[in-house]
């Protein structure tokens, strides 16, 4: 019994000991250089960060870790929950498609769990490298096996899992801990899809948070002999019960250069829709000539970005994931963080055009999933001339990837307000010669301000 938990534990341990080779260790920096400036994007955000400062000055708050934004320290578990969450709020985090359509993760929501790792721990730039390749590649392998969302539950909940595995291997587990660390995971509790249907809520950046902080605890009560129930994915109650589940194989690594970057601060599935609607805004001269907009897209982002409140959204949340939203919002203008705030929401012109938009599968571009992520824009407008526009995957797909350059010009828009053009510079150099940094501190105090009030930079 439990054969998994031991297949994932020694793999875990036999990984962790392979260098990677200089064409794996650019994929990795590129992949933490495009989170870092997703982190930085989500440090405008004074309303969540006083929240946080809420938490870390009230009962049970603890010190030793930085939560950024907020200018303080508080527990390590504290760190990672609100940390991680900031890697998510801007939505501008990549995402990994299972080339079997299996599960779809987001991997840099884990660069943030490594950065407060590398400080708890005193890592180097390589220690640091390593642990994010750690926790790539099985967050992907868990996504190419296991497919939460189809059961119900949140696309994050098999986090916990390979976060337990990823911080009890930085914790120096043994094999069979990192066993005992995965079982004790388990019973924490599987991650439902509630934030994500019907009023979708902001809770949605919290999703891989909670996951992680629970893979931090089982990690560490397995390290002090805590043990768990036997057979945790494959036993009488285990998560293949729960979830839709493969065979999960350890002959093949999964293919990080799959992974897909996110220009617009929004839904992965909503990428593809803000460009075409990007492409035809110039062919526009004033949106009171827009009378209807039809979107075609796949079944999973109608599952996903045309849900019963999409037209309607009440939340950031529930902005960043509506299809119709984002379209509407592309067609008057490219995508911002302060696109999804209330107020902008309230905006009459964006409400007009939010009104006309119908989003509709078809079923041809359902079938190009997840090789493809495809869409469709048909413009009518008021004088009855029909324009329209496709792409079949956005700007940040491997076959039309994100350069270097932008890249770093991600990072350096996004730093705007934590960094003078000096320190940008550095922090830019810092993250693509990361493996030869003998700590983080620079790529750290940006992230370690009190941000409550609004800028320090102006």
């Amino acid at each position: 019994m439990g054969e998994l938990e031991k297949k994932l534990a020694r793999h875990t341990r036999k990984f962790v000991d392979r260098p990677m080779t200089p064409d794996e260790l650019q994929v990795i920096k590129r992949s933490v250089a495009d989170s870092y400036a997703g982190i930085c994007a989500s440090l405008v955000d004074t309303t969540i960060l006083r929240k946080f400062s809420k938490v870390v000055t009230g009962p049970g708050a603890g010190s030793g870790t930085p939560v950024w934004g907020v200018g303080r320290e508080s527990s390590i578990d504290d760190a990672v929950f609100l940390n991680a969450i900031l890697a998510r709020r801007s939505d501008l985090l990549n995402t990994y498609v299972s080339p079997t359509a299996m599960g779809i993760v987001h991997p840099s929501d884990n660069v943030a769990l490594a950065l407060v790792l590398a400080d708890w721990l005193r890592w180097t730039g390589k220690q640091f490298l390593a642990s994010v390749n750690v926790l790539f590649n099985l967050s992907a392998r868990f996504a190419d096996s296991y497919d939460p969302e189809a059961s119900g539950f949140d696309h994050d909940a098999a986090a916990t899992f390979w976060v337990a595995l990823a911080v009890g291997q930085a914790l120096g587990l043994s094999e069979a801990q990192l066993v005992e660390a995965q079982r004790i995971a388990g019973e924490f509790g599987l991650t439902a899809n509630q934030a994500a249907v019907g009023d979708i809520t902001d809770w949605k950046h919290c999703t891989y948070a909670s996951s992680a902080l629970r893979g931090l605890q089982a990690a560490r009560l397995a390290r002090a002999g805590f043990t768990g129930p036997a057979s945790i994915y494959q036993g009488k109650f285990g998560v293949n019960r729960f979830y839709r589940s493969a065979e999960m194989a350890f002959d093949v690594e999964p293919d990080l250069n799959r992974i897909i970057f996110k220009r617009w601060p929004a839904l992965f599935y909503c990428q593809t829709p803000i460009d075409v609607a990007r492409d035809l805004s110039s062919n526009i001269s004033e949106a009171s000539d827009i009378r209807q907009v039809k979107v075609e897209t796949y079944d999973r982002a109608l599952r996903n970005g045309a849900t019963s409140s999409a037209d309607n959204p009440a939340s950031r949340a529930g902005r960043t994931h509506s299809i119709a939203y984002c379209v509407a919002t592309a067609l008057l203008k490219p995508v911002e963080y302060a696109d999804f705030d209330a107020d902008r929401a309230r905006d009459p012109q964006l409400q007009r055009l939010l009104g006309a938009i119908s989003v509709i599968e078809d079923s041809t571009m359902t079938k190009k999933f997840p090789s493809c992520t495809p869409c469709r824009i048909s413009i009518t407008l008021e004088n009855g001339e029909v324009i329209r526009q496709e792409r079949d995957y956005s700007h940040g797909d491997p076959r039309d990837p994100l350069s270097r350059d932008e890249i770093s010009d991600k990072v350096r828009k996004n730093l705007t307000g934590l960094a003078s053009t000096f320190s940008k510079n550095k922090i830019i150099s810092c993250l693509w010669d990361a493996e030869k940094l003998d700590g983080l501190a620079a790529l750290r105090a940006p992230l370690e301000q009190d941000r409550t009030k609004g800028s320090v930079w102006e």
